[in-house]
């Protein structure tokens, strides 16, 4: 998929559940950081594309992690490692349903796809109709405010700290 199809899902995902939406975009297009890897010879978690920043458990471990800081941290920085993680993974989404999929082991062929999509094709403009559809649809129920991008308690932090 790409950078956009992600960000459109990232957004969809933080304001069906409600969730700050720019955590959410960050999660989303995270895990390419590895785009520049490319796709050497031998394949590992560690030296390609789609390798272990697509592993599901990258977005566990940060559930896992607000998880057990829910109550010793503000609610906003919990609140926003959810949406992080909502974000990350509407990205392992994404990129299950095309055929190179998401590592499934801890290998890297070990692999999941549903083998539906594949990137910059006509299945993709599909998933981006189905998503500002849904965005629409999400958008005439909701007020996007300033609030809703960052965070209603991040936006009072900001506030405090600038008087």
């Amino acid at each position: 998929m790409t950078t956009g199809t992600h960000v459109l899902a990232g957004v969809a995902v933080a304001l069906y559940f409600k969730l700050p939406i720019f955590p959410a975009v960050v999660g989303s297009v995270l895990p390419d950081v590895d785009v520049g890897k490319g796709f050497p010879k031998k394949r590992t978690l560690f030296n390609a594309h789609r390798g272990i920043t697509h592993h599901v458990a990258v977005p566990l471990i940060f559930i896992c992690v607000a998880v057990v800081l829910k109550g010793s941290v503000p609610y906003a920085v919990y609140r926003d490692i959810l949406s992080f993680a909502a974000g990350y993974l509407s990205h392992l989404f994404l990129d299950a349903l095309t055929p190179l999929g998401i590592p499934a082991g801890f290998s890297y062929g070990q692999r999941f796809s549903f083998k539906l999509l594949k990137s910059g094709k006509v299945s993709e403009i599909v998933v981006v109709t189905l998503l500002i559809f849904f965005l629409a649809v999400l958008l005439k129920t909701e007020t996007i405010t300033v609030e809703a991008f960052f965070g209603r308690d991040n936006i009072s932090l900001l506030m405090n700290m600038l008087k």
